[in-house]
């Protein structure tokens, strides 16, 4: 059960490699009205990645994005997520409702898919809305987020380990074939 539940309405619908038709129209008019798609994004790629929607009604509001990546510094994959909410929910708790359940989503999906090699569930903060609120907690208990260090932009990166994730014996040298 999260801790902040969410206040305002809000519909999830999973979207994670489903290539719902309806989800993607919605995602694309939503990162265009909140300004998110950088002029030489590659939209197709991004509707690719959609992880879970969040609607009030017919509006889209809220809305995950994952990219299986290598993290070179953990030795492992992680479902790194983007998320973004409608400017006017933002104080509502929709955000930090939709990144618990995706990380819940995505690591049901990686436990059903161990060829995948999905450890865990990472996240960098780049909004500035929580710099006026003071130090952040280490450990996020909604989504399970843990501080694991900075990115080279003094970004905060979290990551939360699958209940099934492993890390091996020793550093890799090299990244998943796959990722190469």
């Amino acid at each position: 059960m999260p801790i902040h539940e969410p206040r305002t309405n809000v519909e999830l619908r999973l979207a994670w490699r489903r290539k719902d038709p309806a989800i993607e129209r919605d995602a694309e008019l939503f990162w265009r009205k909140e300004r998110l798609l950088p002029n030489d994004a590659d939209v197709s790629t991004r509707l690719g990645e959609l992880c879970m929607a969040g609607y009030d009604g017919d509006e889209l509001i809220a809305l995950s994005t994952a990219r299986i990546r290598y993290i070179d510094f953990l030795g492992v994959k992680l479902a790194m997520v983007r998320m973004a909410t409608a400017r006017e929910k933002r104080m509502n708790s929709v955000g930090l409702f939709l990144l618990a359940q995706t990380r819940e989503k995505l690591e049901e999906w990686s436990a059903a898919n161990p060829q995948e090699a999905v450890m865990g569930m990472g996240t960098i903060t780049q909004t500035r809305d929580w710099d006026s609120r003071g130090p952040a907690r280490a450990f996020g208990r909604d989504a399970r987020l843990g501080f694991v260090g900075w990115t080279a932009n003094n970004e905060q990166m979290r990551v939360a380990w699958f209940e099934h994730g492993t890390i091996p014996r020793q550093r890799p040298s090299a990244p998943f074939p796959s990722d190469a």
